[in-house]
Protein backbone atom coordinates (compact mmCIF):
# COMPACT_ATOMS: atom_id res chain seq x y z
CA UNK A 1 0.00 0.00 0.00
CA UNK A 2 1.47 3.33 -0.79
CA UNK A 3 1.20 6.32 1.45
CA UNK A 4 0.18 9.81 0.72
CA UNK A 5 3.13 11.36 1.06
CA UNK A 6 1.90 14.18 3.43
CA UNK A 7 0.18 11.52 5.49
CA UNK A 8 3.77 9.86 5.54
CA UNK A 9 5.38 12.30 6.91
CA UNK A 10 3.15 12.98 9.45
CA UNK A 11 3.57 9.57 10.81
CA UNK A 12 6.70 9.27 9.86
CA UNK A 13 7.96 11.93 12.75
CA UNK A 14 5.09 10.44 15.18
CA UNK A 15 6.79 7.35 15.34
CA UNK A 16 10.22 9.93 17.12
CA UNK A 17 7.82 12.05 18.87
CA UNK A 18 6.42 8.70 20.52
CA UNK A 19 9.81 7.23 21.65
CA UNK A 20 10.57 10.55 22.98
CA UNK A 21 7.53 10.62 24.78
CA UNK A 22 7.90 6.97 25.85
CA UNK A 23 11.32 7.80 26.92
CA UNK A 24 10.66 11.23 29.07
CA UNK A 25 8.27 8.46 31.22
CA UNK A 26 11.53 6.33 31.89
CA UNK A 27 13.63 9.49 33.16
CA UNK A 28 10.82 10.47 35.28
CA UNK A 29 9.47 7.40 36.96
CA UNK A 30 12.86 5.25 36.55
CA UNK A 31 14.89 4.44 40.24
CA UNK A 32 18.41 4.67 38.82
CA UNK A 33 19.92 8.49 38.68
CA UNK A 34 22.21 6.98 35.38
CA UNK A 35 19.00 6.43 34.07
CA UNK A 36 16.81 9.61 35.26
CA UNK A 37 19.49 11.83 35.05
CA UNK A 38 22.41 10.25 32.64
CA UNK A 39 19.64 9.22 30.24
CA UNK A 40 21.39 5.68 29.68
CA UNK A 41 18.83 4.48 28.08
CA UNK A 42 17.92 3.41 24.10
CA UNK A 43 14.30 3.21 22.91
CA UNK A 44 12.67 3.07 19.68
CA UNK A 45 9.48 1.44 17.89
CA UNK A 46 9.66 -1.91 15.76
CA UNK A 47 7.33 -2.94 13.21
CA UNK A 48 6.09 -6.31 13.71
CA UNK A 49 8.90 -8.24 11.71
CA UNK A 50 10.97 -6.80 14.42
CA UNK A 51 12.73 -4.21 12.31
CA UNK A 52 13.75 -1.11 13.34
CA UNK A 53 11.30 1.77 12.56
CA UNK A 54 12.31 4.60 14.39
CA UNK A 55 14.47 6.16 17.68
CA UNK A 56 14.07 9.09 19.51
CA UNK A 57 15.98 12.11 20.45
CA UNK A 58 18.12 11.05 23.21
CA UNK A 59 18.58 7.16 22.41
CA UNK A 60 21.87 5.45 22.51
CA UNK A 61 22.51 3.96 18.97
CA UNK A 62 24.56 1.35 20.47
CA UNK A 63 21.32 -0.46 21.97
CA UNK A 64 18.94 0.25 18.56
CA UNK A 65 21.42 -1.38 16.99
CA UNK A 66 21.06 -4.48 19.33
CA UNK A 67 17.19 -4.80 19.94
CA UNK A 68 16.32 -5.87 16.94
CA UNK A 69 18.44 -9.14 17.21
CA UNK A 70 17.03 -9.69 20.49
CA UNK A 71 13.12 -9.00 18.77
CA UNK A 72 14.46 -11.10 16.66
CA UNK A 73 14.84 -13.88 18.99
CA UNK A 74 11.70 -13.49 20.61
CA UNK A 75 10.34 -14.55 17.63
CA UNK A 76 11.48 -17.22 16.94
CA UNK A 77 11.15 -18.73 20.38
CA UNK A 78 7.67 -17.76 21.00
CA UNK A 79 6.47 -18.35 17.65
CA UNK A 80 3.19 -19.47 18.89
CA UNK A 81 3.25 -17.42 22.13
CA UNK A 82 3.15 -13.92 22.13
CA UNK A 83 -0.26 -12.29 23.01
CA UNK A 84 -1.24 -8.59 23.58
CA UNK A 85 -0.45 -7.57 26.85
CA UNK A 86 2.74 -9.63 27.51
CA UNK A 87 6.32 -8.07 28.36
CA UNK A 88 9.56 -9.70 27.89
CA UNK A 89 12.84 -8.86 29.11
CA UNK A 90 16.46 -9.84 28.13
CA UNK A 91 20.18 -8.89 28.78
CA UNK A 92 21.77 -11.93 26.91
CA UNK A 93 24.68 -10.52 24.82
CA UNK A 94 24.86 -13.50 23.32
CA UNK A 95 21.33 -13.32 21.63
CA UNK A 96 21.34 -9.60 21.12
CA UNK A 97 22.77 -7.18 23.78
CA UNK A 98 25.96 -5.50 25.43
CA UNK A 99 26.48 -6.47 28.64
CA UNK A 100 24.53 -7.95 31.30
CA UNK A 101 24.03 -4.40 32.70
CA UNK A 102 22.10 -3.26 29.90
CA UNK A 103 18.69 -4.41 30.20
CA UNK A 104 15.84 -4.50 27.53
CA UNK A 105 12.08 -4.36 27.50
CA UNK A 106 9.91 -4.84 24.68
CA UNK A 107 5.86 -5.16 24.34
CA UNK A 108 4.51 -6.32 21.13
CA UNK A 109 1.57 -4.16 19.90
CA UNK A 110 -1.29 -5.98 18.20
CA UNK A 111 -3.86 -4.77 15.39
CA UNK A 112 -6.71 -7.64 16.38
CA UNK A 113 -5.04 -10.71 16.37
CA UNK A 114 -2.11 -9.42 14.32
CA UNK A 115 0.79 -8.30 15.29
CA UNK A 116 2.10 -5.28 14.10
CA UNK A 117 4.70 -3.48 16.17
CA UNK A 118 7.14 -3.39 19.40
CA UNK A 119 7.89 -0.71 21.19
CA UNK A 120 11.13 -1.54 23.49
CA UNK A 121 13.48 0.74 25.87
CA UNK A 122 16.90 -0.96 26.99
CA UNK A 123 18.67 0.98 30.48
CA UNK A 124 21.45 0.34 31.74
CA UNK A 125 21.06 -0.90 35.47
CA UNK A 126 23.72 0.28 38.17
CA UNK A 127 24.08 -3.42 39.20
CA UNK A 128 23.02 -6.93 37.84
CA UNK A 129 24.48 -9.12 40.91
CA UNK A 130 27.99 -10.64 40.23
CA UNK A 131 31.02 -10.92 42.32
CA UNK A 132 31.79 -7.03 42.54
CA UNK A 133 29.35 -4.23 43.05
CA UNK A 134 27.98 -2.87 39.43
CA UNK A 135 28.78 -6.01 38.00
CA UNK A 136 32.20 -4.80 36.01
CA UNK A 137 35.22 -7.46 36.50
CA UNK A 138 37.57 -6.86 34.06
CA UNK A 139 39.48 -10.29 34.87
CA UNK A 140 36.62 -12.50 34.92
CA UNK A 141 36.76 -15.72 32.98
CA UNK A 142 33.55 -16.55 32.83
CA UNK A 143 30.95 -14.30 32.38
CA UNK A 144 28.80 -16.03 35.58
CA UNK A 145 31.30 -13.94 37.52
CA UNK A 146 29.29 -10.45 36.05
CA UNK A 147 25.85 -10.89 37.13
CA UNK A 148 22.47 -12.29 36.09
CA UNK A 149 21.89 -13.49 32.39
CA UNK A 150 18.32 -12.70 30.94
CA UNK A 151 17.83 -14.65 28.02
CA UNK A 152 14.14 -13.03 26.31
CA UNK A 153 11.59 -14.29 29.01
CA UNK A 154 7.94 -12.79 29.72
CA UNK A 155 8.07 -10.23 32.18
CA UNK A 156 4.55 -10.10 31.90
CA UNK A 157 1.83 -12.85 30.47
CA UNK A 158 -1.26 -11.66 29.03
CA UNK A 159 -1.16 -8.34 31.20
CA UNK A 160 -0.25 -10.51 34.28
CA UNK A 161 2.92 -9.68 36.12
CA UNK A 162 5.07 -13.18 35.93
CA UNK A 163 6.14 -13.05 39.52
CA UNK A 164 9.16 -15.89 39.18
CA UNK A 165 11.11 -13.46 37.07
CA UNK A 166 10.53 -10.67 39.56
CA UNK A 167 12.00 -12.62 42.28
CA UNK A 168 14.52 -13.67 40.17
CA UNK A 169 15.67 -10.38 39.66
CA UNK A 170 15.28 -9.26 43.40
CA UNK A 171 16.92 -12.26 44.90
CA UNK A 172 19.97 -11.53 42.16
CA UNK A 173 20.84 -7.99 42.21
CA UNK A 174 22.03 -5.71 44.91
CA UNK A 175 19.92 -3.17 45.83
CA UNK A 176 16.76 -4.77 44.68
CA UNK A 177 14.35 -2.24 45.00
CA UNK A 178 16.18 0.12 42.87
CA UNK A 179 16.02 -2.64 40.45
CA UNK A 180 12.85 -3.76 40.50
CA UNK A 181 11.25 0.16 40.31
CA UNK A 182 13.23 0.67 36.88
CA UNK A 183 11.86 -2.55 35.14
CA UNK A 184 8.47 -1.45 36.19
CA UNK A 185 9.47 2.10 34.69
CA UNK A 186 11.02 0.50 31.42
CA UNK A 187 7.21 -1.36 31.43
CA UNK A 188 5.68 1.36 31.87
CA UNK A 189 7.00 3.45 29.66
CA UNK A 190 6.78 0.87 26.57
CA UNK A 191 2.52 0.66 27.72
CA UNK A 192 2.47 4.58 26.55
CA UNK A 193 4.05 3.63 23.91
CA UNK A 194 1.29 1.17 22.91
CA UNK A 195 -1.14 3.40 23.63
CA UNK A 196 0.09 5.77 20.90
CA UNK A 197 0.63 3.86 18.30
CA UNK A 198 -3.02 2.99 19.02
CA UNK A 199 -4.00 6.15 18.50
CA UNK A 200 -2.27 7.09 15.62
CA UNK A 201 -3.67 4.01 13.86
CA UNK A 202 -7.36 5.02 15.40
CA UNK A 203 -6.13 8.57 13.47
CA UNK A 204 -4.99 7.06 10.08
CA UNK A 205 -5.44 3.20 10.38
CA UNK A 206 -3.35 0.76 10.72
CA UNK A 207 -2.98 0.01 7.23
CA UNK A 208 -1.13 3.64 6.84
CA UNK A 209 0.84 3.24 10.26
CA UNK A 210 2.47 -0.28 8.59
CA UNK A 211 2.74 0.97 5.12
CA UNK A 212 4.95 4.38 6.82
CA UNK A 213 7.05 1.80 8.78
CA UNK A 214 7.75 0.21 5.49
CA UNK A 215 8.22 3.10 3.54
CA UNK A 216 10.59 4.67 6.29
CA UNK A 217 12.83 1.78 6.20
CA UNK A 218 13.19 1.53 2.34
CA UNK A 219 13.92 5.81 2.79
CA UNK A 220 16.56 5.43 4.69
CA UNK A 221 18.00 2.17 2.58
CA UNK A 222 17.80 3.84 -0.73
CA UNK A 223 19.57 6.88 0.88
CA UNK A 224 22.39 4.93 2.41
CA UNK A 225 22.87 2.79 -0.74
CA UNK A 226 23.01 6.20 -2.53
CA UNK A 227 25.90 7.27 -0.31
CA UNK A 228 27.66 4.35 -0.79
CA UNK A 229 27.61 4.70 -4.39
CA UNK A 230 29.94 7.64 -4.29
CA UNK A 231 32.50 5.64 -2.36
CA UNK A 232 35.12 4.60 -4.58
CA UNK A 233 34.83 0.52 -5.00
CA UNK A 234 37.34 -1.31 -3.49
CA UNK A 235 39.26 -2.92 -0.16
CA UNK A 236 40.45 -0.45 2.67
CA UNK A 237 42.27 -2.07 6.01
CA UNK A 238 41.70 -0.82 9.48
CA UNK A 239 42.76 -1.71 13.05
CA UNK A 240 42.93 -1.09 16.47
CA UNK A 241 44.08 -2.43 19.73
CA UNK A 242 42.98 -3.25 23.21
CA UNK A 243 45.61 -2.59 25.86
CA UNK A 244 45.19 -5.54 27.62
CA UNK A 245 43.03 -8.17 28.52
CA UNK A 246 43.44 -7.50 32.06
CA UNK A 247 45.44 -6.68 34.97
CA UNK A 248 46.55 -10.26 35.48
CA UNK A 249 46.57 -11.11 31.38
CA UNK A 250 48.72 -7.91 29.86
CA UNK A 251 48.29 -9.34 26.58
CA UNK A 252 46.88 -6.41 23.57
CA UNK A 253 44.54 -7.39 21.34
CA UNK A 254 43.96 -6.59 17.73
CA UNK A 255 41.21 -5.76 15.96
CA UNK A 256 41.22 -6.00 12.64
CA UNK A 257 38.47 -5.08 10.00
CA UNK A 258 39.05 -5.37 6.11
CA UNK A 259 36.40 -2.96 4.12
CA UNK A 260 35.12 -3.73 1.29
CA UNK A 261 33.09 -1.35 -1.20
CA UNK A 262 31.22 -2.87 -4.03
CA UNK A 263 28.71 -0.54 -6.05
CA UNK A 264 25.74 0.18 -3.48
CA UNK A 265 27.06 -2.33 -0.61
CA UNK A 266 29.48 -2.51 1.96
CA UNK A 267 31.04 -5.49 3.56
CA UNK A 268 33.00 -5.42 7.10
CA UNK A 269 35.25 -8.36 7.35
CA UNK A 270 36.62 -8.95 11.03
CA UNK A 271 38.30 -12.42 10.09
CA UNK A 272 41.43 -11.28 10.89
CA UNK A 273 41.10 -10.62 14.52
CA UNK A 274 42.38 -12.26 17.70
CA UNK A 275 41.38 -15.01 19.51
CA UNK A 276 38.69 -14.23 21.84
CA UNK A 277 39.72 -12.80 25.44
CA UNK A 278 40.59 -14.86 28.86
CA UNK A 279 38.69 -11.86 30.71
CA UNK A 280 35.60 -9.75 29.93
CA UNK A 281 37.25 -8.16 27.17
CA UNK A 282 35.43 -9.58 24.70
CA UNK A 283 32.30 -8.53 21.92
CA UNK A 284 29.48 -11.22 20.68
CA UNK A 285 27.75 -10.77 17.41
CA UNK A 286 25.47 -8.55 17.74
CA UNK A 287 27.67 -5.60 19.65
CA UNK A 288 30.60 -5.69 17.33
CA UNK A 289 27.55 -5.15 14.51
CA UNK A 290 26.03 -2.35 16.30
CA UNK A 291 29.71 -1.13 16.65
CA UNK A 292 29.98 -0.85 12.61
CA UNK A 293 25.89 0.69 12.27
CA UNK A 294 26.86 3.18 14.37
CA UNK A 295 30.20 4.34 12.96
CA UNK A 296 28.70 4.35 9.42
CA UNK A 297 25.72 6.13 10.42
CA UNK A 298 28.20 8.67 12.12
CA UNK A 299 29.34 8.92 8.72
CA UNK A 300 26.15 9.96 7.28
CA UNK A 301 24.04 11.66 9.95
CA UNK A 302 21.10 13.11 8.17
CA UNK A 303 20.01 9.30 6.86
CA UNK A 304 16.90 8.69 9.48
CA UNK A 305 18.66 5.54 11.50
CA UNK A 306 15.95 2.73 11.27
CA UNK A 307 16.58 -0.82 9.52
CA UNK A 308 17.21 0.44 6.63
CA UNK A 309 20.66 1.60 7.74
CA UNK A 310 21.39 -2.30 8.08
CA UNK A 311 20.31 -3.90 4.52
CA UNK A 312 23.01 -2.40 2.68
CA UNK A 313 25.80 -4.15 5.38
CA UNK A 314 26.97 -7.40 5.45
CA UNK A 315 29.06 -8.06 8.58
CA UNK A 316 31.64 -11.17 8.87
CA UNK A 317 32.90 -11.85 12.44
CA UNK A 318 33.84 -15.56 13.55
CA UNK A 319 33.22 -17.41 16.41
CA UNK A 320 35.81 -17.53 18.69
CA UNK A 321 37.32 -14.20 18.16
CA UNK A 322 37.11 -11.33 20.53
CA UNK A 323 34.61 -10.02 17.83
CA UNK A 324 32.11 -12.79 18.28
CA UNK A 325 33.08 -14.30 21.72
CA UNK A 326 30.75 -17.16 23.08
CA UNK A 327 29.62 -18.37 26.62
CA UNK A 328 30.79 -18.62 28.50
CA UNK A 329 33.58 -15.97 28.11
CA UNK A 330 32.78 -13.01 30.42
CA UNK A 331 31.73 -9.85 28.17
CA UNK A 332 31.57 -7.03 31.11
CA UNK A 333 34.65 -5.12 29.31
CA UNK A 334 32.63 -5.21 26.10
CA UNK A 335 31.48 -1.28 25.95
CA UNK A 336 34.73 0.17 27.02
CA UNK A 337 37.05 -1.87 25.49
CA UNK A 338 36.71 -4.28 21.74
CA UNK A 339 33.21 -2.01 21.09
CA UNK A 340 34.85 1.34 21.06
CA UNK A 341 37.92 -0.44 18.81
CA UNK A 342 35.42 -1.94 16.24
CA UNK A 343 34.66 1.52 15.88
CA UNK A 344 38.05 2.58 15.83
CA UNK A 345 39.38 0.03 13.42
CA UNK A 346 36.44 1.34 10.84
CA UNK A 347 36.90 4.62 11.44
CA UNK A 348 40.39 3.63 10.20
CA UNK A 349 39.28 2.12 6.95
CA UNK A 350 36.46 4.74 5.90
CA UNK A 351 39.79 7.37 6.55
CA UNK A 352 41.13 5.41 3.21
CA UNK A 353 37.97 5.52 1.61
CA UNK A 354 36.49 8.93 2.44
CA UNK A 355 39.10 11.51 3.55
CA UNK A 356 36.77 14.18 3.51
CA UNK A 357 34.55 12.69 5.87
CA UNK A 358 36.79 10.49 7.89
CA UNK A 359 37.81 11.71 11.71
CA UNK A 360 40.48 11.15 14.37
CA UNK A 361 39.70 8.83 16.30
CA UNK A 362 37.73 9.47 19.98
CA UNK A 363 38.45 8.98 23.17
CA UNK A 364 37.53 5.72 25.02
CA UNK A 365 34.30 5.70 27.55
CA UNK A 366 35.40 5.12 30.93
CA UNK A 367 32.96 3.22 33.19
CA UNK A 368 33.53 3.30 36.94
CA UNK A 369 31.89 1.66 39.90
CA UNK A 370 31.61 2.08 43.59
CA UNK A 371 29.63 0.26 46.08
CA UNK A 372 29.72 0.04 49.82
CA UNK A 373 27.67 0.87 52.72
CA UNK A 374 26.01 4.61 53.77
CA UNK A 375 23.85 5.62 56.40
CA UNK A 376 23.07 1.97 57.16
CA UNK A 377 22.33 1.14 53.48
CA UNK A 378 24.16 -0.34 50.93
CA UNK A 379 24.75 1.45 47.52
CA UNK A 380 26.60 1.14 43.99
CA UNK A 381 27.38 4.66 42.29
CA UNK A 382 28.36 4.39 38.64
CA UNK A 383 30.11 6.93 36.66
CA UNK A 384 30.97 7.31 33.21
CA UNK A 385 33.40 10.04 32.06
CA UNK A 386 33.30 12.65 28.68
CA UNK A 387 36.11 12.72 26.37
CA UNK A 388 36.95 14.58 23.26
CA UNK A 389 36.09 13.25 19.69
CA UNK A 390 38.55 13.79 16.91
CA UNK A 391 39.31 16.29 14.67
CA UNK A 392 38.07 16.44 10.69
CA UNK A 393 38.41 18.13 7.48
CA UNK A 394 37.00 21.10 8.18
CA UNK A 395 36.46 21.31 12.22
CA UNK A 396 38.11 20.71 15.41
CA UNK A 397 36.48 17.74 17.25
CA UNK A 398 34.03 18.87 19.86
CA UNK A 399 34.98 18.63 23.39
CA UNK A 400 33.42 17.16 26.67
CA UNK A 401 31.06 14.25 25.02
CA UNK A 402 29.89 11.31 25.82
CA UNK A 403 31.17 8.25 23.67
CA UNK A 404 30.27 8.03 20.21
CA UNK A 405 27.52 5.82 20.37
CA UNK A 406 26.27 6.98 23.68
CA UNK A 407 25.04 10.44 21.59
CA UNK A 408 22.15 10.92 23.83
CA UNK A 409 23.43 10.01 26.92
CA UNK A 410 24.60 12.75 29.62
CA UNK A 411 26.81 13.14 32.81
CA UNK A 412 25.21 12.15 35.61
CA UNK A 413 25.37 16.11 37.74
CA UNK A 414 28.08 15.93 40.34
CA UNK A 415 25.27 17.53 42.71
CA UNK A 416 22.93 14.00 42.18
CA UNK A 417 26.16 12.26 43.03
CA UNK A 418 26.96 13.90 45.76
CA UNK A 419 22.94 13.52 47.02
CA UNK A 420 23.12 9.78 46.21
CA UNK A 421 26.40 8.61 47.08
CA UNK A 422 29.22 9.58 50.18
CA UNK A 423 31.69 10.95 47.35
CA UNK A 424 32.26 14.93 46.79
CA UNK A 425 34.32 16.34 43.65
CA UNK A 426 36.56 18.16 44.06
CA UNK A 427 37.65 18.95 40.17
CA UNK A 428 35.71 18.61 36.95
CA UNK A 429 37.08 20.14 34.35
CA UNK A 430 38.46 20.16 30.60
CA UNK A 431 42.18 18.47 30.52
CA UNK A 432 44.66 20.64 28.88
CA UNK A 433 46.81 19.45 25.93
CA UNK A 434 44.95 16.02 26.34
CA UNK A 435 43.52 16.33 22.76
CA UNK A 436 45.84 15.01 19.47
CA UNK A 437 47.50 18.32 17.33
CA UNK A 438 46.61 18.35 13.97
CA UNK A 439 45.58 21.18 11.79
CA UNK A 440 42.75 20.60 13.12
CA UNK A 441 43.13 19.16 16.45
CA UNK A 442 41.02 16.54 18.83
CA UNK A 443 38.50 17.84 20.88
CA UNK A 444 39.84 18.33 24.54
CA UNK A 445 39.06 15.43 27.50
CA UNK A 446 38.42 16.06 30.91
CA UNK A 447 39.43 15.51 34.39
CA UNK A 448 37.46 14.88 37.27
CA UNK A 449 38.34 14.05 40.59
CA UNK A 450 36.69 12.93 43.68
CA UNK A 451 36.21 11.74 47.22
CA UNK A 452 35.37 9.16 49.47
CA UNK A 453 33.71 11.12 52.30
CA UNK A 454 32.44 8.10 54.54
CA UNK A 455 33.04 4.63 55.07
CA UNK A 456 35.03 1.90 53.30
CA UNK A 457 34.37 1.15 49.27
CA UNK A 458 34.92 -1.35 46.32
CA UNK A 459 36.23 0.20 43.27
CA UNK A 460 35.91 -1.44 39.65
CA UNK A 461 36.73 0.43 36.64
CA UNK A 462 35.93 -0.79 33.03
CA UNK A 463 38.01 1.28 30.10
CA UNK A 464 41.22 1.63 27.72
CA UNK A 465 43.26 3.42 26.01
CA UNK A 466 46.59 3.27 28.70
CA UNK A 467 48.70 1.74 25.73
CA UNK A 468 46.93 2.87 22.79
CA UNK A 469 45.81 6.73 23.15
CA UNK A 470 43.24 7.63 20.34
CA UNK A 471 44.91 7.85 17.37
CA UNK A 472 44.88 10.42 15.06
CA UNK A 473 44.86 10.28 10.82
CA UNK A 474 46.64 11.89 7.98
CA UNK A 475 48.90 13.26 9.69
CA UNK A 476 47.41 14.01 12.89
CA UNK A 477 48.40 13.24 16.12
CA UNK A 478 47.40 11.03 18.56
CA UNK A 479 45.77 12.07 21.79
CA UNK A 480 46.88 11.58 25.25
CA UNK A 481 46.77 8.48 27.41
CA UNK A 482 43.81 7.67 29.62
CA UNK A 483 44.08 6.98 33.36
CA UNK A 484 42.55 6.28 36.96
CA UNK A 485 44.86 7.92 39.94
CA UNK A 486 44.76 7.17 43.65
CA UNK A 487 45.41 10.18 45.65
CA UNK A 488 46.83 12.75 42.65
CA UNK A 489 50.07 14.77 44.02
CA UNK A 490 50.20 13.04 47.10
CA UNK A 491 52.99 10.75 48.57
CA UNK A 492 50.39 8.13 48.33
CA UNK A 493 49.94 8.54 44.64
CA UNK A 494 49.30 4.87 43.22
CA UNK A 495 47.89 4.34 39.35
CA UNK A 496 44.76 2.00 40.12
CA UNK A 497 44.09 1.49 36.33
CA UNK A 498 41.38 1.45 34.59
CA UNK A 499 41.09 -2.16 34.76
CA UNK A 500 40.46 -2.29 38.76
CA UNK A 501 38.63 -4.81 40.18
CA UNK A 502 37.25 -4.46 44.06
CA UNK A 503 40.18 -1.91 44.40
CA UNK A 504 39.58 -0.51 48.44
CA UNK A 505 38.95 2.75 48.92
CA UNK A 506 38.98 4.68 52.54
CA UNK A 507 37.09 8.05 53.73
CA UNK A 508 39.53 10.52 52.18
CA UNK A 509 40.94 8.61 49.30
CA UNK A 510 41.05 10.72 46.36
CA UNK A 511 39.94 9.50 42.67
CA UNK A 512 41.12 10.79 39.65
CA UNK A 513 39.92 10.03 36.48
CA UNK A 514 41.80 11.17 33.06
CA UNK A 515 39.31 11.08 30.03
CA UNK A 516 41.49 11.66 26.39
CA UNK A 517 40.57 14.24 23.81
CA UNK A 518 40.29 12.69 20.18
CA UNK A 519 43.04 12.30 17.56
CA UNK A 520 43.88 15.30 15.47
CA UNK A 521 43.46 15.37 11.48
CA UNK A 522 45.98 16.50 9.37
CA UNK A 523 49.82 17.92 9.78
CA UNK A 524 49.63 20.10 13.23
CA UNK A 525 52.11 22.42 11.17
CA UNK A 526 49.67 23.59 9.21
CA UNK A 527 47.42 24.54 11.56
CA UNK A 528 46.89 28.62 11.61
CA UNK A 529 48.86 29.79 14.51
CA UNK A 530 46.20 31.85 15.57
CA UNK A 531 43.75 28.91 16.15
CA UNK A 532 46.70 27.54 18.11
CA UNK A 533 47.01 30.77 20.16
CA UNK A 534 43.14 30.84 20.79
CA UNK A 535 43.42 27.10 22.42
CA UNK A 536 46.28 28.54 24.60
CA UNK A 537 44.19 31.39 25.95
CA UNK A 538 41.15 29.36 26.12
CA UNK A 539 43.36 26.91 27.93
CA UNK A 540 42.95 23.47 26.03
CA UNK A 541 46.62 24.12 25.04
CA UNK A 542 49.19 24.72 27.39
CA UNK A 543 52.05 27.07 25.91
CA UNK A 544 54.58 24.36 26.04
CA UNK A 545 52.15 22.21 23.19
CA UNK A 546 52.20 24.88 21.51
CA UNK A 547 55.60 25.24 20.42
CA UNK A 548 56.65 21.38 20.84
CA UNK A 549 52.98 20.33 18.75
CA UNK A 550 52.62 23.02 16.70
CA UNK A 551 55.60 25.14 16.29
CA UNK A 552 53.85 28.02 17.78
CA UNK A 553 54.72 30.50 19.98
CA UNK A 554 52.12 32.43 22.08
CA UNK A 555 53.16 35.41 23.91
CA UNK A 556 52.61 35.98 27.62
CA UNK A 557 49.57 38.02 26.23
CA UNK A 558 48.14 35.67 24.68
CA UNK A 559 49.60 36.59 20.99
CA UNK A 560 51.65 34.52 18.04
CA UNK A 561 54.85 35.79 18.06
CA UNK A 562 55.31 35.36 14.44
CA UNK A 563 58.94 35.90 13.96
CA UNK A 564 59.43 32.94 16.81
CA UNK A 565 56.83 31.39 14.99
CA UNK A 566 58.21 30.81 11.56
CA UNK A 567 61.46 30.34 12.87
CA UNK A 568 60.32 27.41 15.20
CA UNK A 569 58.20 26.01 12.51
CA UNK A 570 61.23 26.13 9.92
CA UNK A 571 63.75 24.09 12.41
CA UNK A 572 61.18 21.63 13.21
CA UNK A 573 60.23 21.06 9.71
CA UNK A 574 64.01 20.95 8.83
CA UNK A 575 64.65 17.96 11.76
CA UNK A 576 61.94 16.18 10.66
CA UNK A 577 62.86 16.26 6.91
CA UNK A 578 66.45 14.67 8.40
CA UNK A 579 64.34 12.22 10.28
Amino acid sequence: MSVDPIIFAVIHNSFSSIVNEMNLALFRSAYSPVITEGRDIGGAVFDGRGRLVAQGDWDLAVFVGMLEFSLRDILERYADDIHPGDVFIMNDPFVGGTHFNDVGVARPVYNGSELVAFAAVCGHWPDVGGQEPGSFVANAREHFQEGLRIPPMKLVMAGKPNMAVFDIIACNMRIPDERLGDVRAQSGATLLAERRLVELAEKYGWDSVTAAMNESIGYSERLLRTEIERIPDGVYEGEDFVDMESLDRPYPKRVHVQLMVDGDRMGFDFSASDAESLSASNSTYSATSSAVFVTTKSLFPDIPMNHGCFEPLEIVAREGTIVNARPPRAISGMAATVYEKVIGACLGAFAQALPDRAVGCPYNLINLTIGGSYHGSDYVAYLYSEGGFGGRATKDGPPGLVSLYGGGAKITPAEVMERRYPIEFEEWSLWPDSAGAGTYRGGVGSRKTFRLLEGEARLSCLGDREVFPPFGILGGRPAARQGLILNAGSRHERNITLKAVGFPLEAGDRVTILAAGGGGYGDPMERDAMLVAADVVQGYVTSDQAASAYGVVVSSAGTVDEDATSTLRRTLQESREKG
